[in-house]
């Protein structure tokens, strides 16, 4: 904070524009600009990704049930000596 003994800037004032400085700041500008569009764009493939994850775990779950039922049937009708045919 500034104490009494310090000169405070005059806000009335105008400050001269520096073709440099501004051209710098435009820059940035859009060099933030770009990056929040890459981290947004990532963070669409990254919630795909997951996505497209998440239906392959639920498609292997659906699967090893299916083969666990299976091999359950199998040694059921072994044990008990059935006859399973199919048409």
């Amino acid at each position: 904070m500034n104490g009494p003994s310090e000169q405070r800037p005059r806000i009335d004032t105008l400050v001269p524009v520096d073709p440099r400085r501004h051209a710098l700041e435009v820059r940035i500008a859009h060099a933030k600009l770009r990056i929040v569009e890459d981290l947004n764009r990532a963070s669409g493939l990254v919630r795909g990704v997951a996505a497209r994850a998440g239906r392959g775990i639920e498609t292997a779950a659906i699967v090893a049930g299916l083969a666990i039922a299976a091999v359950v049937v199998a040694v059921l009708a072994r044990r008990r000596r059935l006859r399973i045919t199919w048409r």
